[in-house]
């Protein structure tokens, strides 16, 4: 894998050792965030430190990704970063009170529809053409993100009355983004399982403990009534 991201110099071998340890940092802080109580002070302080982390996990994969010509380790950093980006912008906007969209938010979200479609399309085209390999996992990564930021842009046309709570969609994306992290550890340190086990296992894991959260935390931060 580290082979794959193109290290040799010693500015590669220098960014792919921060990316590295980014990378642990957001894996021990999103389970932090993950064990402590939502809201309270240390919660907030591990969100933060998995944001920074997960900021410096991306920038430093997207020209290792570039250097080694990797498009798609390239269109997970995007998406990764995506899915931090939404999370953590959902708890900036709740607390200064946004309810229209600002040039930010149509910016992060619409890129990532874009890079979606692109990453759902070369998933298909390369199953057709061959050899599938991650093709799936590529499709499939790039529908979700695209789908998550399609629907994001969507509620900005609803009222606010009309959109879901805002506990909702912060756990939906932080928690995505929390996937896409342990995706790329277990991909990086389990070489011997299946690729596509390795890529797409935590998200089919991952995916019904999302929702177990969203319906836990709804009913407390946005009580009915």
């Amino acid at each position: 894998m580290i082979g794959e991201l193109g290290t040799g110099s010693i500015v590669a071998d220098s960014t792919m050792a921060v990316h590295v340890l980014a990378g642990i940092a957001a894996l021990v802080a999103g389970l932090g965030a993950i064990a402590t109580r939502k809201g309270g002070g240390r919660h907030n302080l591990f969100g933060r430190a998995y944001a920074l982390a997960m900021a410096i996990v991306v920038v430093t994969a997207v020209p290792l990704a570039i250097r080694a010509g990797n498009w798609f380790l390239l269109a997970i950093a995007v998406f990764s970063g995506y899915l931090v980006f939404a999370g953590y912008r959902v708890v900036q906007r709740r607390r200064a009170g946004l309810t229209a969209p600002t040039a930010l938010d149509l910016a992060g979200h619409g890129t990532m529809v874009a890079v979606g479609g692109g990453m759902i399309g070369a998933g298909v085209w390369q199953s057709v053409t061959g050899p599938v390999g991650l093709a799936p996992a590529l499709a499939t990564f790039g529908g979700i993100g695209a789908g998550f930021a399609a629907f994001a842009l969507a509620q900005f046309r609803s009222s606010p009355a009309k959109r879901p709570p805002w506990i909702q969609k912060h756990v939906a994306f932080v928690g995505g983004a929390y996937i896409a992290t342990v995706t790329a550890v277990i991909t990086v340190n389990l070489s011997m399982v299946p690729p596509l086990i390795r890529w797409l296992g935590p998200t089919i894991v991952g995916t019904p403990l999302i929702v177990y959260a969203i319906r836990t935390y709804t009913p407390r931060f946005e009580p009915a009534g």
